[in-house]
C-alpha cells in the first residue's frame, strides 16, 4: 500500500518543463516557411558559444530533432532536418578539434541517429516515415559538415553513405534521392579539394552493391572521375578503359539509362523499378560530359594515360544511340518517350546552336509527329510542349529557325509536318527566322520542293502546295520588316518563278524536280506568286522593283533553259511586244535613278509596277493583257517617250490608262486591286473628264446579269428578256417626279421577288414537264379522262418515246438550275467590280475634290444610294459622297470656285457656273425620290455642298438658291408622291442661319 503510495507520489511530482523549447519543436512542423526558419533559428541561438549549452542538452536536442525527422505530420521532416543541420554545425563549431576525446562524439551523434532511425512499426505508413527520416537525416549531417572536421574518422562517413546505399538498395522509390544526396556531397568536397579517401569509400560501398551500373552508380563514377584525379577507382568494372562513356560499350549505357543493367534477367539489383516523370540527376552528369568532350583531360590523363580521348562518346553518338535509339525506340514505353521529350526540351533550353541542332533525329521526330497528330494519345501534351519549345527557342534566338526547320522538315522529319499534325509549328518558326536563318530555309524549302521525299504524285503535290503556301507565310510577315529582308524576298520569288514557269529536262540533274510538277502544281506556284506581289506592293516602298524582277527572271530563264523549257505558248507577235515592254521598262528604270523629282518618280514607278503586272498576265496565258501590253505603250510614249506630245495626246494616254486599270481592278485578285489603286492614286490629277466617265459608267449598270453583258460587251442570243435588260442610264431626268418614283417602287419591288417568283415558276414548269412525260398528275389536281389508261401497260416503242422526253425535261431542269447560277455569279461579279471602282473614286475624291471634274461625282453617286440592291453598295456611295462634302470646304471651294471662273462659256454662251444649277436641281429631284435612310442624307449635303459652290461664286446666287429650296417645300406639301425628308430642310436652316452671319458682317 506504502509502495503504491509512493510510486502516486512520484508521478505527481513536477518537473522543470521549458515550455517555449516545446513551442519551438512544435513551430518547426509549421506549414508556412517563415514560422519554420524563426523557429530554427531560435532553438539553433540556445546553441552558441554565449548560451554555453551542457552536453546534456545537446544530447536531448538532438535525440528530439532525430525523432522529428520520422515524424509525418505537416512539414516536420523539413523543418526538423534544417535545425538538426545548424544545431550540429553550431555545436561542433564550439569544439575544435571535433576528436573522440570531446564531450560531445561525432560517433554518438552518428549512433544516436543511427538507432532513432532504425526501421521501427507495423503500418506502411510507419514505415515510410522512418525511411524518409533516414534519408532527410543522413543529409542533414552530411551537409553540417561534421563528418570532414579534422580528427572524425572516415568510419562515421562510410557508416552514413552505407545507410544511404542501403536505403537506395531496399526501397527503389527512394534511389534517386540517396544517389542525389551523395552526388552533391562530393560536388562540394570537390570544391573544397578534400580527401581522396571520401570519393573512393563512396564508390567502394556502391559498388559492393551492385549499383555503379545504374544511373546514380554513372553519375557519381563521372564526378569522382572528372573532380578526384588521385582517387584510385576500381578496376575491370567498365569494359574499355574504366569509362562508363567510352563509345565501344554504348549498349550498356543505353541500358543503364532506361533504368535496366546488363544483369536485368537474373537480377533487379541495379534497376529503380520505379517510374518518375522527373529527369533523373544522371542525365545532368552524362550532359555535362558529353556536351565538352575535354572536360577532365588534364586530369584524366594523369589518372591513366592510357585512356584516349578519341575513345570518349561525342555528343550526336551520344544522342543517336542514348536517347534516340534507347528512349525513343519503336518498343520503348510511354514513360521512357516522356523522358526523352524532357531531354528534347532541355537540351533546346540549354544547349547552344551547334549541339540544339543535331538532336531532330529521326525517332525522335516521329514519335513527335505521332503524339502531335492525335489529341488523345498518352504524350500528345508533351509532345505540344516540346514543339512549344523549339518556338521559344526561336523567339528568343531567331538564328535557330534554320536548324528547327531543318530538323523537322528534313531528312529525319516530314516535309508534311504541319498537315500530318494539324499545327502550324513550322510556319510560326519560319516567320519567326532572322535574316541570316531565313535564307538558308529558303534554300531548304527550295530543295524539298524540287525533292519532295517521295513518288506519289498525289503526296507529293500536297506537300508542294504547303510549301508554296509556307512561302507566301514569309513574304506576308516580312515584307514590311526591313530591308535586310528583301533579298530574301527576292530569292522566294526566284524559287516560285522556277517552279511555275518551268519544266520537261534540265542540263544539271540536281535541278529536275522528282516527281515532275503537275500542271495543276504550277498554276498553283503562279498563284502564289501573285500572293507575294500583293503583300509586296502594300508594303515595301518600291513593288515595282519586285515586280520588274520578276518578270525579268522569268525572261531571263526563259532564254537559258536553265531550268528547262517556258511551258507558256507565246508566239512571235506577243514575244516582240514583250520585248518591246521590257526595252521601255528599262528605260523607265533609267529615269528613276537620275531623275530628282519626287512626282516623276512616283508616277514612273506606277507605271514600271503596271507595265510589269501586265507582262506578268501575259506570261500567265491572258490573252486581254497582249492588247493592254500595246495600249501602255501608247500611254508611255505620250507621257515619257515623245517630249512633244500634245495636251491632247496626253490626254488620250491618261483615258487608255483609266481602261486598263478598270480591266485590272475587274479581275478578282487583291494584287490587281492594290496595284490599280495605287497607280490611280499617283496619276489621279491626270484623268480627264472622259477617264472619269469610265469609271462612273461601271456604277451606273445594275449588279446582274444584263449589267454584266453591258459592262464586259457579253452576247447571250438565248436570253434577250426585257426584265434583264435596262440599266440606271435609261433614268430620265426630266420625267416627272411621280413618274420617277413609280418606276423607283416598282424596280425596288422587282429586286426583292424576282428570285422568289423565279424560283417557283422554274419549278412549276418542271413538275409540269415531268407530269407530261410520265403521264402522271400532281396530288392536288384533278385527272380528266379515263384513269385507267394511265395503268395500261406501255410497249417498248413507248417506253422509249418516255425515256428521251425525260431526258429532255431533266436537260432543261440543268440548263434552268445553270441560268440561276450564271445570274448569282453575275451579281457578285458586278458587285466586286462596283466596289473597286468605288475604291477608286474614292481615292480621287481625296486626291482631287477641290477640281471641277469632281462635281461629276455628286449626282452619280447619289442615284447609286438609292437603286443599288446591295447595301454594301449603297453604303459605300453614300460614305464616299459625304467624305466630298467634308474634304471640299473653306480653300478647296475657293479653289473649285476660281476654277469655274477660269471655264469658258458653252456654245449656247451660258456660263460655265450653269452646270452646278443644274446640278442642285438634279440633287432636289432626288431627294424626292423613296430610298434608304443614307439616301436622303447624302442629298442634303450634296445640296448644302453645291450651295456652297454657288454663294461662294457670288453672293447674289442666294436667292436663286432659294427659290429652288422653295420649289421643294412647296413639291412636299402638295404631291403625295414627294418623298424628301424633314432633315433635307432643317439642314438648310442650319446652314442658313449660320451663312446669314456671315454674309451680313
Amino acid at each position: 500500500m506504502s509502495n503504491e503510495a509512493n510510486s502516486r507520489k512520484r508521478r505527481r511530482e513536477s518537473y522543470n518543463v521549458d515550455v517555449r523549447q516545446v513551442e519551438i519543436y512544435e513551430d518547426l512542423a509549421s506549414e508556412k516557411d517563415e514560422v519554420r526558419l524563426k523557429a530554427a533559428h531560435e532553438l539553433v541561438s540556445r546553441f552558441t558559444p554565449e548560451s554555453k549549452p551542457t552536453e546534456e542538452q545537446i544530447n536531448k536536442t538532438l535525440q528530439r530533432l532525430f525523432r522529428g525527422l520520422c515524424s509525418g505530420r505537416k512539414a516536420a521532416r523539413i523543418g526538423f532536418s534544417i535545425a538538426l543541420t545548424e544545431v550540429l554545425s553550431q555545436v561542433f563549431a564550439l569544439i575544435q578539434p571535433a576528436a573522440e576525446s570531446s564531450a560531445v562524439k561525432v560517433s554518438d551523434v552518428i549512433q544516436a541517429f543511427l538507432s532513432v532511425t532504425s526501421v521501427s512499426g507495423n503500418t506502411s505508413q510507419e514505415l515510410r516515415d522512418h525511411y524518409l527520416g533516414t534519408l532527410f537525416g543522413a543529409e542533414a549531417i552530411i551537409k553540417s559538415g561534421i563528418l570532414f572536421q579534422p580528427g572524425v574518422p572516415s568510419q562515421e562517413w562510410d557508416r552514413i553513405v552505407a545507410a544511404l546505399v542501403d536505403l537506395g538498395k531496399a526501397k527503389p522509390w527512394l534511389r534517386e534521392e540517396c544517389g542525389w544526396i551523395l552526388w552533391r556531397a562530393l560536388y562540394e568536397l570537390a570544391s573544397r579539394n578534400a580527401d581522396a579517401k571520401y570519393p573512393e569509400s563512396v564508390i567502394e560501398i556502391i559498388n559492393s552493391k551492385d549499383l555503379v551500373k545504374s544511373p546514380e552508380g554513372v553519375a557519381i563514377w563521372l564526378l569522382v572521375q572528372d573532380s578526384f584525379p588521385t582517387a584510385k577507382l576500381p578496376q575491370e568494372l567498365w569494359r574499355y578503359n574504366n569509362d562508363p562513356l567510352d563509345r565501344r560499350d554504348m549498349s550498356t549505357l543505353v541500358k543503364i539509362m532506361k533504368q535496366a543493367s546488363e544483369a536485368e534477367e537474373g537480377s533487379q539489383s541495379a534497376s529503380s523499378g520505379v517510374w518518375n516523370s522527373k529527369l533523373h540527376f544522371a542525365w545532368d552528369a552524362i550532359l555535362k560530359r558529353v556536351h565538352d568532350t575535354k572536360s577532365g583531360e588534364d586530369k584524366q590523363d594523369k589518372r591513366d594515360k592510357k585512356m584516349r580521348k578519341e575513345s570518349r562518346i561525342s555528343f550526336e553518338e551520344f544522342w543517336k544511340e542514348v536517347v534516340d535509339n534507347g528512349l525513343f525506340a519503336a518498343s520503348s514505353s510511354e514513360e521512357r518517350k516522356y523522358w526523352g521529350f524532357s531531354l528534347f526540351m532541355k537540351i533546346l533550353d540549354e544547349a547552344p546552336i551547334q549541339r540544339a541542332e543535331t538532336i531532330f533525329t529521326k525517332n525522335l521526330i516521329r514519335c513527335l509527329i505521332n503524339q502531335l497528330a492525335v489529341e488523345d494519345r498518352y504524350l500528345h501534351r508533351m509532345a505540344v510542349k516540346a514543339a512549344k519549345t523549339i518556338q521559344k527557342r526561336v523567339s528568343t534566338e531567331p538564328e535557330f529557325a534554320a536548324a528547327a526547320v531543318n530538323g523537322l522538315l528534313g531528312s529525319s522529319g516530314s516535309f508534311q509536318f504541319d498537315q500530318i499534325t494539324k499545327t502550324k509549328t513550322v510556319e510560326k518558326i519560319v516567320i519567326e527566322a532572322g535574316p541570316q536563318s531565313l535564307k538558308k530555309i529558303v534554300q531548304l524549302l527550295g530543295r524539298l520542293v524540287a525533292s519532295p521525299g517521295t513518288d506519289e504524285i498525289k503526296a507529293a503535290s500536297a506537300g508542294r502546295q504547303y510549301l508554296a503556301d509556307l512561302f507566301v507565310s514569309v513574304v506576308r510577315s516580312r515584307s514590311s520588316a526591313g530591308e535586310e529582308f528583301g533579298p530574301i524576298l527576292q530569292d522566294i520569288l526566284s524559287v516560285l518563278v522556277r517552279f511555275a514557269y518551268f519544266g520537261g529536262e534540265q542540263e544539271k540533274q540536281e535541278l529536275i524536280a522528282k516527281p515532275q510538277l503537275s500542271q495543276t502544281t504550277q498554276e498553283l506556284f503562279r498563284n502564289r506568286i501573285t500572293s507575294c506581289l500583293n503583300s509586296v506592293v502594300s508594303n515595301i516602298n518600291d513593288p515595282a522593283e519586285v515586280a520588274y524582277k520578276v518578270v525579268r527572271q522569268i525572261r531571263d530563264y526563259q532564254k537559258s533553259e536553265e531550268y528547262g523549257k517556258f511551258i507558256i505558248e507565246i508566239d512571235g507577235a506577243i514575244a516582240e511586244s514583250v520585248e518591246a515592254a521590257f526595252k521601255s521598262l528599262k528605260k523607265l528604270s533609267s529615269k528613276v535613278k537620275h531623275d530628282g523629282s519626287n512626282s516623276k518618280d512616283a508616277s514612273i514607278q506606277a507605271f514600271r509596277l503596271v507595265y510589269s503586272l501586265t507582262i506578268l498576265q501575259v506570261y500567265n496565258g491572258d490573252a486581254d493583257a497582249v492588247s493592254m501590253l500595246d495600249e501602255l505603250a501608247f500611254c508611255y510614249s505620250k507621257f515619257w517617250g515623245d517630249k512633244k506630245s500634245k495636251k491632247e495626246d496626253k490626254s488620250d494616254a491618261s483615258n487608255a490608262l483609266v481602261e486598263i486599270l478598270l480591266s485590272f481592278a475587274s479581275k478578282p485578285s487583291k494584287l490587281f486591286r492594290r496595284m490599280s489603286e495605287q497607280v490611280f492614286g499617283v496619276f489621279a490629277g491626270q484623268i480627264t473628264a472622259d477617264g472619269l466617265q469610265s469609271l462612273i459608267s461601271v456604277v451606273e449598270v445594275k449588279e446582274n446579269l444584263a449589267g454584266q453583258r453591258e459592262m464586259f460587251d457579253q452576247q447571250d442570243d438565248e436570253d434577250e428578256e426585257m426584265e434583264d435588260a435596262g440599266s440606271l442610264d435609261s433614268d430620265d431626268d426630266s420625267v416627272e417626279v411621280i413618274d420617277a418614283d413609280d418606276a423607283s417602287d416598282e424596280d425596288e419591288d422587282e429586286d426583292e421577288n424576282e428570285e422568289e417568283e423565279d424560283d417557283e415558276e422554274e419549278l412549276a414548269a418542271f413538275d409540269a414537264k415531268l407530269a407530261e412525260a410520265l403521264g402522271t398528275h400532281r396530288a392536288d389536281q384533278d385527272l380528266e379522262g379515263d384513269e385507267s389508261s394511265s395503268d395500261a401497260d406501255m410497249n417498248d416503242d413507248e417506253m422509249e418515246a418516255v425515256d428521251e422526253m425525260l431526258v429532255k425535261v431533266f436537260k432543261a431542269r440543268r440548263q434552268a438550275t445553270s441560268k440561276k447560277k450564271d445570274k448569282q455569279d453575275a451579281k457578285e461579279t458586278m458587285t466586286n467590280f462596283k466596289n473597286r471602282v468605288l475604291d477608286l473614286l474614292e481615292i480621287y475624291v481625296k486626291k482631287c475634290h477641290a477640281s471641277i471634274l469632281a462635281l461629276d461625282l455628286v449626282l452619280p453617286l447619289l442615284r447609286l444610294t438609292r437603286k443599288s440592291a446591295v447595301k454594301q453598295i449603297s453604303q459605300k456611295a453614300s460614305d464616299i459622297l459625304r467624305e466630298y462634302t467634308r474634304l471640299c470646304k473653306g480653300n478647296a471651294i475657293a479653289t473649285l470656285v476660281a476654277e469655274l471662273g477660269q471655264e469658258d462659256a458653252d456654245e449656247d454662251g451660258e456660263p460655265a457656273i450653269e452646270p452646278v444649277w443644274d446640278l442642285l436641281r438634279a440633287v432636289h429631284k432626288e431627294a424626292m425620290l423613296s430610298g434608304p435612310a443614307a439616301h436622303s442624307v447624302s442629298a442634303s449635303q450634296a445640296s448644302v455642298f453645291l450651295v456652297k459652290v454657288l454663294v461662294a461664286h457670288d453672293k447674289q446666287n442666294i436667292a436663286g438658291v432659294v427659290d429652288i429650296y422653295a420649289e421643294t417645300r412647296k413639291a412636299q406639301m402638295l404631291n403625295n408622291k414627294c418623298h424628301v425628308q424633314p432633315a433635307f430642310f432643317t439642314d438648310w436652316n442650319n446652314w442658313c442661319v449660320n451663312a446669314g452671319k456671315t454674309m451680313k458682317s
